[in-house]
């Protein structure tokens, strides 16, 4: 027979060229797995997480998609803006969580009348409707917001995240339906702030005809969102607790806190199953949720547990050293903007005026980001808005 395609010399170039190539086409055509990274909610604990993204860094892994709850959601939310690992762990070493935490304004933003009532007491009281009111949440959120808000700025004028230099999800809970709710588009920095809003500690955050909060409450470690949408490789970091024991249920907040996360623990198991490799935090983190001035510590114990799944992590980067990687980086950060409108909700016509002249922002007028900043400071230093 090969005599024969030899006597036919087109026929035998043309099958001589096909033997060539076609390993090699075979080997372009197969196609790059979905590599997605997995990042559970846990408060202060969420620290940990970092020390994965500097991790996948060194290794040149870039995921293809991030979802994220909670705590898991800002740290997840910032690597898939282009965020390094170094850097996050620069933000979160660097912050004043005692500001960011503590809700107060700055002293120079405080209205003159109010100065000498300004951090007088330990708990302040709201007058509503002839009724004395606590408030719905325990901390004032304004700092943390402005926070998450500056940070984001690089993500402004992204609308949908699946644009971001890295897909991104954000899980959150509807507590009015008792839904789950899984953020894809929008305002990156309001995904993060409602995916953290636990509820009592942070107020709620309104969207569309709901409020959302923690996604801590249904689905803390959400595996089963990233497969659901068609990940092939799942990185999983769970800075979550182990199962509560019958002693260890012994006061108030454990009850509580175990209370709250009954829905997310029943799917706990599940989605610890189906990730690829599983960066197991607990056994290793020995601080709660609620202590963010111990970050130095809680980034140090994240190391444990990324080390133990070096060799596997190793093993995937080489697996996709043959495949093209997303470029990791953050998009182009202005500096100034232009308001076209600027809208006041909730504001009644009795303070319309005070408001806008504390703020002092106009329409079709450039703005620096500290100029908003401050302008935003001074009308939260006014209680009576």
């Amino acid at each position: 027979m090969l005599k024969n395609l030899k006597k036919n010399k087109t026929l035998y170039l043309l099958l001589l060229c096909l033997c060539i190539l076609l390993p090699r086409t075979l080997f372009a055509q197969e196609k790059k797995p979905k590599v997605a990274l997995v990042l559970s909610g846990g408060g202060a604990k969420g620290i940990a997480h970092i020390r994965t993204l500097q991790v996948l860094d060194s290794l040149h892994i870039v995921p293809d998609l991030i979802v994220g709850t909670s705590m898991g959601s800002i740290v997840g939310g910032l690597y898939a803006m282009g965020y390094s690992g170094d850097s996050i762990a620069s933000l979160t070493k660097n912050v004043k969580w005692e500001k960011l935490l503590g809700g107060g304004v700055s002293l120079k933003s405080v209205g003159a009348e109010e100065k000498s009532e300004y951090n007088k007491y330990l708990i302040e009281l709201e007058l509503k409707k002839g009724k004395i009111t606590t408030g719905a949440y325990l901390i004032n959120d304004q700092n943390l917001r402005e926070f998450i808000a500056f940070i984001s700025i690089p993500s402004y004028e992204i609308e949908l995240f699946d644009n971001l230099p890295i897909p991104f999800r954000a899980v959150t809970t509807d507590i009015i339906n008792g839904k789950e709710v899984v953020l894809d588009r929008g305002s990156l920095a309001f995904a993060m702030r409602a995916s953290m809003s636990i509820p009592g500690v942070f107020s709620p955050i309104r969207y569309k005809n709901t409020l959302l909060v923690d996604g801590g409450l249904l689905n803390n470690f959400p595996a089963d969102v990233a497969k659901n949408l068609g990940a092939d490789i799942i990185i999983g970091s769970d800075v979550g607790d182990n199962p509560k024991t019958i002693e260890s249920l012994n006061n108030i907040s454990s009850l509580l806190f175990q209370g709250n996360m009954i829905n997310s623990n029943i799917k706990r198991p599940k989605n610890r199953q189906i990730c690829d490799i599983l960066i197991d935090h607990a056994p290793y983190l020995t601080y709660s949720t609620a202590d963010f001035f111990n970050v130095n510590e809680i980034y140090e114990e994240g190391k444990a547990a990324t080390n133990q799944n070096i060799d596997a992590l190793v093993a995937l980067s080489i697996k996709l050293k043959k495949f093209e990687q997303k470029r990791h980086h953050l998009p182009i950060t202005k500096n100034e903007f232009i308001f076209d409108t600027i809208v006041y909700h909730n504001i009644s016509k009795s303070n319309l005026a005070l408001v806008k002249a504390r703020t002092d922002l106009q329409p079709n007028k450039k703005y620096s980001i500290q100029e908003i900043e401050d302008g935003l400071g001074r009308a939260m230093g006014y209680n009576n808005i």
